[in-house]
């Protein structure tokens, strides 16, 4: 099984993600003939990764250059635009796992419903290339199984359209139920909420990395210097089992006055059902 495991030391966004998936061997030819899949407006935006360092460990940046600057998206426009385009059946369902993650997460903050909810910042035209490229860079790379590490929750305050938020924002917040998290970082935003996103829709918190061969490590980086630590976020491919495979629920009872030619049907009536 093909295993991406997520070190989010220092934090996780989209584009951190996507800088290290392609870090990882993605080429970015692939990248962008899928995304314009997209019925994105034509020349709406450029791709432009780049090798850059933090704290001088070397790492690819991606960034998107955006030239329609339309930040006022819903949900559901969104998730029809990534269903009716050309892309592989998988590749919409992850990015539209991703989506409907991020829409639950902002109903409840906001108190409207799903289908209601309005994007801003993950609305715009990088935010839905961030997101969809994920998903296009798993599929190639034949991810099986994704995991994360604690994220970091950061702390201080973020500017966005809603005005100021504290940090991790609100629907981040949402997000980040059931993942492990912690506290022993700096001040600043370490997880975004794309970056929470992906990991609550694909990944299964394993702390420490699972059991893998580790063949590719891949690294990206966030857009932020931190004092605290290099702002980069690693991906290590690799090959294991998926965490539980091993595990065996045995049932045992006592048998009294029953006939051989019961059992033996029991036994394939159990076979038949999965059992081993």
């Amino acid at each position: 099984m093909t295993i991406l495991y997520l070190d989010c030391y220092a934090g996780i966004s989209g584009d951190m993600t996507v800088g290290a998936l392609l870090d990882l061997g993605m080429p970015l030819e692939h990248l962008t003939t899928e995304l314009s899949k997209l019925a994105l407006p034509k020349g709406s935006y450029a791709l432009s990764p780049h090798p850059t360092e933090r704290q001088h460990v070397a790492a690819l940046k991606f960034d998107v250059a955006v030239h329609d600057h339309h930040s006022h998206r819903h949900y559901a426009g969104i998730d029809t635009m990534i269903a009716a385009s050309g892309l592989s059946n998988a590749v919409k369902e992850t990015a539209r796992r991703i989506f409907r993650r991020l829409a639950e997460a902002e109903a409840l903050v906001h108190g409207v419903p799903v289908e209601e909810v309005h994007f801003h910042e993950v609305g715009t035209v990088d935010s839905i290339v961030d997101i969809v490229g994920a998903a296009i860079c798993l599929e190639y790379l034949g991810v099986e199984a994704v995991y994360t590490s604690a994220l970091p929750l950061g702390s201080g305050f973020v500017e966005t359209a809603h005005g100021r938020l504290p940090v991790p924002a609100p629907a981040t917040v949402e997000l980040l139920r059931g993942l492990a998290t912690h506290g022993n970082c700096g001040e600043g935003e370490r997880v975004t909420p794309t970056g929470a996103a992906i990991v609550a829709a694909l990944a299964v918190p394993s702390a420490p990395c699972p059991a893998m061969t580790v063949t590719r490590i891949g690294s990206g980086a966030g857009g932020k210097d931190f004092s605290d630590c290099p702002n980069i976020l690693r991906a290590f491919l690799g090959t294991g089992r998926a965490e539980g495979s091993d595990e065996v629920v045995e049932a045992s009872c006592n048998l009294d006055d029953v006939t051989p030619e019961i059992i033996g049907y029991v036994l394939e009536l159990l076979l038949e059902s999965g059992a081993m």
